[in-house]
């Protein structure tokens, strides 16, 4: 009887080897981790700024625009910068005014530095490199006989650890 068990045995384990799985004839994929994708850069650590005015009320100074660097990426975190807006009156306009031939103007700038925890207006990143701004507090009549003020134009300085953009006076659109 022990044969017959015996060998009984030996069938099952004979037809058990050739059950499961092939773990060595199986080819392990190795997946390789994400590649990170750069598409913005930190204020702190751009080497140069680029601005591109996107729009410019004059009357209430509200703008937005985009800021990326030399590569074209989006540089986010902006906080530092010094923004100013410049009113004049309308070229046909004449002036009693004996300076009048200066073409006179009005400014009213706008600066943040949180270093010092001082910032003016409310400048806010609505998405990746992309910044509106908000000029609380503008007046254009404060130093001017009121509506005299008729062509409007800014200059935004953005800046940055390493690097600040190129200042241009930029016509309201």
């Amino acid at each position: 009887m022990n044969n017959k068990l015996i060998t009984g045995l030996l069938g099952s384990l004979l037809i058990c080897t050739g059950c499961g799985s092939d773990d060595a004839d199986e080819e392990v994929v190795v997946t390789p981790p994400p590649v990170e994708v750069t598409d913005s850069v930190d204020i702190k650590d751009a080497t140069s700024i680029n601005l591109e005015l996107v729009s410019f009320d004059g009357v209430s100074g509200a703008l937005s625009f985009n800021l990326s660097d030399a590569d074209a990426v989006a540089i986010t975190n902006a906080q530092d910068y010094h923004i100013t807006y410049f009113g004049f009156p309308d070229d046909s306009s004449s002036s009693t005014k004996a300076k009048a031939w200066k073409r006179w103007h009005v400014t009213t700038s706008y600066d943040c530095d949180t270093a010092a925890a001082n910032c003016e207006g409310i400048l806010q990143e609505t998405e990746q490199g992309s910044y509106t701004f908000d000029a609380t507090g503008l007046n254009w009549d404060e130093n001017t006989a009121a509506g005299s003020v008729k062509k409007y134009k800014v200059a935004i300085q953005i800046k940055g650890a390493q690097a600040d953009n190129d200042l241009i006076l930029q016509p309201a659109m």
